[in-house]
């Protein structure tokens, strides 16, 4: 790939943050080439203090990436941040480790926001190794949505319309299509925009942070848009979240609530912390009627008793290292080749 064209411009900072996804962010690398077809890109990887050999594979193998080595997990938010600062492209594309950029996809989304100055941001089509279509393209939540997608309510109606039209089940995504919350597994934002300095609110270090920045853009009357012509794969819920206790259940409901209170206020999130441990106290009294009568085992309640536990409290299993509160850029050595 070209790092600066002619005219010293460069038209993609591509930013990908890792922890601990050695052997995908191998196979995302070697397809930027690929992606970007000869367009002037800047790749910053920052690594969160993988501990499989990640970082060392971008310092040996991909001498042409800036690499951002912090010593500990410091989340995607402030991750992401680190690199942004460090950004020099007219477009940031946020991508995961855990993808495999098609041929052409990232000159497609350049072209795409080129051709029309008022388009904030465009994402890719997401599909799975199998070629199948990925639903990680949603709308931004409302009650309705919420209600019927995170408490019990779901088993009474799995796919009625309100949980189809907040994962947009019936869109074919093959023309065109406004999206007002894509995933930041790939997400490409004019700068422009979004301005120089950060760009996720760090009060949603693991998740939320990417819902709450499209929630912000659409505030701001800006859009998002979803290119078909551009397609990714997307080994889906193999960048490191699956590590996490419960997969990063109580934690994303956690960023839930919080992103409720910064854009409903105190009263709407109360409610929905209220709805929510209600929902967690009718799911705890029901699976430990299916341990007394042998249909669970005790481990299993035990587990989910431990998760509610941490929703109700706020208490989640990611933490900022006590070190890193005053500085974004403390413990962070940075590598340029």
């Amino acid at each position: 790939m070209d790092r600066v064209h002619r005219n010293g411009q460069i038209d993609v900072s591509i930013i990908i943050v890792n922890w601990n996804t050695r052997l995908l962010l191998d196979r995302c690398l070697r397809s930027i080439a690929a992606g970007v077809d000869g367009l002037a890109a800047q790749v910053l990887v920052v690594d969160n203090g993988s501990t499989d050999g990640s970082a060392e594979l971008v310092a040996d193998e991909f001498p042409q990436v800036e690499l951002v080595r912090n010593q500990e997990n410091l989340g995607f938010a402030r991750a992401n941040n680190q690199a942004y600062g460090r950004a020099q492209g007219r477009y940031a594309l946020l991508l995961n480790p855990d993808t495999e950029l098609g041929g052409g996809a990232v000159k497609q989304m350049v072209r795409f926001l080129d051709a029309d100055p008022r388009r904030a941001g465009v994402t890719a089509v997401l599909r799975n190794p199998d070629g199948t279509l990925q639903r990680y393209h949603k709308r931004l939540p409302r009650w309705s949505s919420v209600l019927w997608s995170e408490t019990l309510l779901r088993n009474v109606a799995p796919c009625n319309r309100w949980v189809r039209e907040f994962y947009m089940l019936d869109e074919p995504f093959d023309v065109v299509t406004e999206i007002e919350q894509p995933p930041a597994a790939c997400l490409m934002l004019r700068r422009s925009i979004i301005g120089s300095e950060r760009l996720f609110d760090e009060r949603f270090p693991i998740f939320y942070n990417d819902v709450d920045l499209c929630r912000r853009l659409r505030d701001a009357g800006h859009r998002l848009f979803l290119l078909p012509e551009a397609e990714v794969m997307h080994h889906g819920g193999a960048g490191g979240v699956g590590a996490m206790p419960d997969q990063g259940v109580a934690d994303s409901l956690i960023g839930l609530i919080r992103y409720c209170r910064k854009h409903e206020g105190f009263i709407s999130a109360g409610t929905l912390w209220l709805i929510l441990t209600l929902n967690s106290l009718l799911v705890l009294t029901g699976g430990l009627v299916k341990v007394l009568g042998g249909y669970r085992p005790l481990q299993w309640w035990k587990l989910e008793l431990a998760k509610r536990m941490r929703l109700a409290t706020g208490q989640e299993a990611f933490h900022y290292p006590k070190d890193m509160q005053a500085d974004l850029m403390a413990g962070a050595v940075v590598c340029r080749h």
